[in-house]
C-alpha cells in the first residue's frame, strides 16, 4: 500500500535503556519557600537491574542535584560529583559506578533543588488575587524537571509523594491525604497514600489557595472541584457533570474508577485547556468554572465536553497507557475526544451534540487533511520535541472520527465488549495500538480491521468515492472509483483506503441494507440485489 507510515521507532539512541526498571518512588518536596520560587526534594527509587552495568541513566533536566547514594545489599554507595555527567540535549543524567553492579534490586536516593519556573510546565509558579501558588504539568516529558526520574510511559511504577508547604495553602497530589503534621516555620508536611503503578507523567501536584465544592458519585467515588477563593459555586456545574460522567464510564469500560477520589482544579496559569493526571485533573480555570447566572450554554457545553475527555483518561491512557508517543493518538486525541461525545449526549441529550461533531470535529479535520502538507494520524516519534508537534487537528479531530466510523462500522455491542477485553488485560500496563484492533477484531469477529484501519490512521488524507450506477434488471450495478481529495484539484494516483461502505434505500431508509468493502483497490464493482429501478440508494448511512 503506497504512502503508509512505518511507526515503528527503531534504534534511539536518547530513549533510556530497559536494564533497569523502577518500581517505586518515594517523593518529598519542599516547597516552604514558596515565595522566592525555591523548592527542595529528595527521591529514593526502587529499581530492579536485569543485567550486569556499570552505570545508570536516568532522566533530569533544570535541577541542582546534590548528592547520590545506591544502596544494594545493605552496602550504600555514595556517588562522587565527578561519577554522574548531565546530557542536556538528551535531558539525561547518568551515574558512572567504580565497580560493575550486579543483577538485582536496589535504590537510589538523590537529593535535589531546582527553580519553580514561570514556563508553565515541569514544576511551575501560578498566581491568582496575587497569592502566589505552584503547580505541575508533566506531560509529555516535563517531570524530570521536578525530579529526577524515568522520565518515559513505558517505565510505569508506584508513587509515594510527600510535600512540605505552607500550611495555610492548600496542598494536593494524586492521591487523598495519608497523614499530615505542623512543621516549624508556618510549614506543614503532608504525605499522601501510594499512586497504583502509572506513569510519571501523570505525578501531579498544586499548592495554593484554593475553595471546593463536594459530592460522591454513585460508586461512592468522592468527587470535589478547587476553585479560587469566593468562586466555590462556579464549580457546581462540573461536579454534577462528573458525578453523572464517572458511573457512565465504570459501566461502559466494564471497569470501575480504581481510585477513591478525583480533584479537579481550576488554575488561572495553565498553559493548555487540561491535563488528565490521575486523581488530581488540572485545568485552565475558563474550561472548568461555570458562572449560572451569566455563563452561555455554548460554554456549559464546552466545560461538560472537556470534563468528559479527561475524565475518560482516567481508564484510557492512566489505567492503559500508550508503550510510547507513536501510539499518543490513541490514548490522547482519537479515543478521548470520540467517547468525550458518547459521554455528554448520555448526560445532556438536548445538546444534540452528535450534529455538533459533524461541523465541528469531522469537518475541522478535513480542511487541513485535503493539503500536500498533511500528515497521517500516527506518526513515528524518534524525540521529545516531536512529541508537542502532533497535537493538532489532525491528531484529535480525525483520530476521533476514525473512532466513530469504527464503532459504527462493527456495532456497539462488539466495540463495547472489546474494549472491555482490553482494558481488562492491559490494565496498569503499556500497550500499543495493535492490541486494541486486536480486541476489537476478536469481539467483532472481523479478522482484517487492523488491515483496514492502518490505511486510515497511518496515511494522510481521505478518498473521495466516484460513483456511477446501472441498472441491471432488478438489482443496481455500482462501478466505484477513489481518488485522494485534495484542495488544490491535483491528483494523487497512490493512495488508496480499505473502505468499509454501508448503504440504505428507499425500501429500509433507516438501516444498513447493504454493506460493501473496497479492499484498497483503486476501482471496484458491486451488485446490489433486490433494488428497484425506482428505489433510491443512500451510501454512507452512518456519517
Amino acid at each position: 500500500m503506497a504512502n503508509i507510515i512505518d511507526t515503528s521507532v527503531g534504534e534511539l539512541t536518547h530513549r533510556l535503556p530497559t536494564t533497569i526498571i523502577p518500581s517505586h518512588y518515594q517523593l518529598y518536596i519542599d516547597v516552604s519557600q514558596l515565595e522566592q520560587y525555591i523548592f527542595q526534594g529528595v527521591v529514593e527509587i526502587d529499581i530492579h537491574i536485569n543485567e550486569i552495568v556499570n552505570k545508570i541513566i536516568l532522566n533530569s533536566i533544570d535541577l541542582n542535584i546534590t548528592k547520590i547514594e545506591y544502596q544494594q545489599n545493605d552496602s550504600v554507595s555514595l556517588i562522587s560529583d565527578d561519577s554522574f555527567e548531565f546530557d542536556e540535549e538528551y535531558e539525561q543524567v547518568t551515574i558512572k559506578f567504580a565497580q560493575s553492579i550486579n543483577p538485582g534490586n536496589g535504590r537510589l536516593h538523590i537529593e535535589f533543588n531546582g527553580i519553580i519556573n514561570d514556563q508553565l510546565h515541569g514544576f511551575y509558579r501560578t498566581k491568582d488575587n496575587n497569592q502566589i501558588g505552584a503547580c505541575t504539568q508533566f506531560e509529555p516529558g516535563y517531570a524530570r524537571r521536578a525530579f529526577p526520574c524515568f522520565d518515559e510511559p513505558s517505565f510505569k511504577a508506584k508513587f509515594t509523594i510527600s510535600i512540605r508547604a505552607p500550611k495555610h495553602l492548600t496542598t494536593l497530589s494524586n492521591m487523598s491525604i495519608k497523614s499530615q503534621r505542623n512543621d516549624e516555620d508556618h510549614t506543614c508536611i503532608y504525605e499522601f497514600d501510594t499512586t497504583p503503578i502509572m506513569s510519571t507523567y501523570l505525578v501531579a501536584y498544586v499548592i495554593g489557595a484554593y475553595d471546593y465544592v463536594e459530592t460522591h458519585d454513585s460508586n461512592n467515588v468522592q468527587i470535589r472541584v478547587y476553585t479560587p477563593v469566593g468562586k466555590k459555586e462556579r464549580g457546581l456545574f462540573a461536579l454534577h457533570t462528573t458525578a453523572k460522567i464517572l458511573p457512565f464510564y465504570a459501566e461502559y469500560f466494564g471497569i470501575k474508577y480504581p481510585l477513591s477520589k478525583v480533584d479537579m482544579i481550576a488554575i488561572a496559569d495553565f498553559g493548555s485547556g487540561a491535563m488528565e493526571n490521575w486523581g488530581l485533573i488540572t485545568f485552565h480555570e475558563t474550561y472548568l468554572l461555570v458562572d449560572s447566572h451569566n455563563t452561555a450554554q455554548e460554554t456549559k457545553q464546552e466545560v461538560a465536553v472537556i470534563v468528559a475527555h479527561e475524565l475518560a483518561h482516567q481508564w484510557f491512557g492512566n489505567l492503559v497507557t500508550m508503550e510510547w508517543w507513536n501510539d499518543l493518538w490513541l490514548n490522547e486525541d482519537n479515543f478521548a475526544t470520540w467517547i468525550q461525545f458518547l459521554a455528554v449526549d448520555h448526560i445532556y441529550p438536548e445538546y444534540d451534540i452528535w450534529t455538533q461533531f459533524l461541523s465541528d470535529t469531522l469537518a475541522t479535520c478535513m480542511i487541513p487533511d485535503a493539503l500536500h502538507n498533511s500528515h497521517p494520524i500516527e506518526m513515528p516519534i524518534k524525540k521529545l520535541s516531536e512529541i508537542n508537534e502532533i497535537f493538532d487537528d489532525i491528531t484529535y479531530e480525525k483520530g476521533s472520527s476514525v473512532i466513530r466510523f469504527l464503532h459504527a462500522y462493527i456495532g456497539d455491542e462488539a466495540f463495547r465488549n472489546g474494549l472491555a477485553n482490553y482494558l481488562a488485560e492491559y490494565a496498569y500496563k503499556n500497550t500499543i495500538t495493535e492490541n486494541l484492533w486486536s480486541h476489537l477484531s476478536q469481539a467483532s469477529k472481523r479478522p482484517h480491521l487492523s488491515d483496514i484501519l492502518s490505511t486510515w490512521t497511518k496515511q494522510m488524507g481521505y478518498p473521495l468515492l466516484n460513483i456511477k450506477q446501472e441498472q441491471k434488471g432488478n438489482n443496481r450495478l455500482l462501478p466505484i472509483e477513489q481518488t485522494r481529495f485534495l484542495a488544490d484539484g491535483t491528483i494523487d494516483n497512490n493512495s488508496k483506503w480499505k473502505i468499509p461502505i454501508s448503504i440504505c434505500t428507499k425500501s429500509n431508509p433507516n438501516e444498513s441494507v447493504h454493506q460493501l468493502y473496497m479492499n484498497g483497490e483503486k476501482e471496484q464493482e458491486f451488485l446490489l440485489e433486490k433494488v428497484s429501478e425506482t428505489d433510491w440508494i443512500k451510501l454512507n448511512l452512518f456519517r
